[in-house]
């Protein structure tokens, strides 16, 4: 009797000791899960914040500084325009840019600086081909702050802010505003400059992009005898493969494929061209294309060029609108001025990264009968 006795006491501690030790995990375990849930709501907090900040920043912030409620929202409304007229709504520009932005649809940017202490967004095109040559390169459009929930005009000299603030740290944002309206007058011009770079051997040779199609107000004759030495960016570039095809090339895919162009002989230099012009320029050698790192300009050096074409494009008035694309055919002046060939340009509305200047049109197809 007494050892069952015993046995039962024990047995009855150990219960006691199991519901202790069952509180005790209880409450072990709510307090872990209290722990997760406020660790939890400051991480989502501190992810908010960050994620304010991130927005901010894409939306315009230029300097790693947090933009204004006010200013965030005036900037998520201009980013998602793509009518010029809607655009001109709100930045109420001058008639001529108005006039340039219809002609050429060229590219427009807008950043936002508060390096004065309060936020101003200025506004750039990005350039436009006339005279086989991109004018308008970072041109300053408009220079605001933002009053009552309106963007205000700060009436700033727009040539001096350009000199101020184009090669500085700010980061540009591109607006994508809509190219469906054709213009004859802009489709020749992307027709003019791009017409003989079969003369070259096309595009992807030396002489197709740095002879034919480039700025010849750029091509430096007086630096070595009987060299013609022409320096270009990436970034014009890429907008030339953008320009002279039908794909589409974003920056990194273009510096990819110029080491193979033909005839010419690439190498790469850890050095910036820019404040070295004069060393390079009289060094450099024929059929050369040197890239430098520091900078992503090109410099290529050829002898002279020359050749000639039978064939011309039609006048204006004999060119075919056709939806997107401008249908142009060709005259063989070989062949008594007859109609042998045509060059079929589109709206450009490609969407590509390292570019600055998106042209009118491109060049869809050229065929020579």
């Amino acid at each position: 009797m007494f050892q069952l006795l015993i046995k039962k006491i024990i047995k009855e501690k150990r219960k006691d000791t199991n519901k202790g030790m069952k509180y005790l995990l209880g409450f072990v375990v709510i307090f872990i899960a209290a722990v997760i849930c406020v660790f939890g709501i400051i991480k989502y907090e501190e992810m908010q914040e960050n994620s304010t900040s991130n927005n901010s920043e894409n939306l315009g912030s230029a300097d790693g500084k947090k933009l204004d409620k006010e200013t965030t929202i005036i900037i998520e409304k201009i980013s998602s325009l793509n009518d010029i007229d809607a655009l001109n709504l709100e930045l109420h520009l001058s008639q001529s840019v108005v006039d340039i932005l219809k002609k050429y649809t060229p590219t427009v940017y807008y950043t936002v600086d508060n390096s004065e202490g309060f936020d101003k967004i200025y506004f750039r095109l990005g350039g436009y081909i006339v005279d086989r040559k991109v004018n308008g390169i970072n041109e300053i459009i408009g220079s605001y702050k933002i009053d009552d929930g309106k963007l205000t005009s700060i009436g700033d000299d727009l040539g001096k802010v350009g000199s101020k603030i184009n090669d500085g740290d700010l980061t540009w944002k591109q607006l994508n505003l809509n190219n469906k309206v054709h213009d004859k007058d802009a489709a020749k011009a992307v027709a003019d400059k791009f017409f003989a770079v079969g003369l070259g051997g096309g595009i992807d040779s030396i002489l197709g992009i740095f002879a034919y199609s480039s700025d010849f107000s750029k091509h430096i004759t007086d630096a070595q005898l009987g060299l013609t030495v022409v320096p270009m960016s990436l970034t014009e570039i890429t907008d030339m493969y953008n320009v002279a095809t039908p794909d589409t090339y974003n920056a990194d895919q273009v510096y990819k494929k110029v080491p193979a162009l033909k005839q010419a002989k690439y190498r790469e230099i850890d050095d910036s061209y820019k404040g070295n012009e004069s060393k390079y320029n009289k060094s450099i050698g024929n059929a050369e294309v040197l890239y430098f790192k520091k900078d992503k300009m090109y410099l290529a050096a050829f002898g002279g060029i020359g050749g000639a074409s039978g064939m011309t494009l039609t006048t204006p008035d004999k060119w075919i609108e056709e939806e997107d694309r401008i249908i142009i055919p060709l005259i063989n002046n070989f062949e008594g001025g007859k109609i042998k060939g045509k060059m079929v340009l589109q709206l450009n509305n490609k969407q590509y990264e390292g570019g600055q200047s998106r042209s009118k049109y491109y060049i869809e197809s050229r065929t020579d009968n």
